[in-house]
């Protein structure tokens, strides 16, 4: 019988990364010795949990590298759709005028940092979830 292999963090992930404290208390017991099982018992929680929370941990670094990419034209597509349903037709314009701004090479992030610096925290509430229905945020 072989022993299972050990785990190892996503991809992409690093120790600075912002996630909720339940991933990293499982995460710091990841050290690329461990396997699944004793990850699991010593983290209190069921090899399935320790599986779900990697994964958990993945679409996290997924969407922070996403958020690091240049805009690209469905990005921009998407973000101008998701503000649009908060702001109406003016969306276009506001979006318009943070590229402006911004110039050059843009990233989803700076775009939706200077997008939600004109709404109100309402707004900023609905436009990050239509965004997380698009899979932006």
């Amino acid at each position: 019988m072989t022993a299972d292999p050990p785990l190892a963090w996503p991809e992409g992930l690093r120790g600075e990364m912002t996630l909720p404290f339940a991933l990293w208390r499982t995460l710091d017991l990841i050290d690329g010795m461990r396997d699944a099982a004793e990850v699991a018992r010593l983290a209190g929680i069921s090899i399935a949990e320790v599986q779900q929370q990697l994964r958990e941990a993945q679409q996290w670094v997924d969407r922070a590298q996403n958020r690091q990419r240049p805009v690209t034209e469905e990005v921009l597509r998407v973000i101008t759709l998701c503000l649009t349903q908060v702001v109406g037709p003016v969306a276009e314009v506001m979006v318009d005028d943070v590229l402006d701004d911004l110039g050059g090479s843009v990233t989803a992030s700076a775009l939706l940092s200077g997008v939600a610096a004109e709404l109100t925290p309402e707004q900023v509430a609905r436009f990050a979830q239509h965004l997380r229905t698009q899979g932006l945020t």
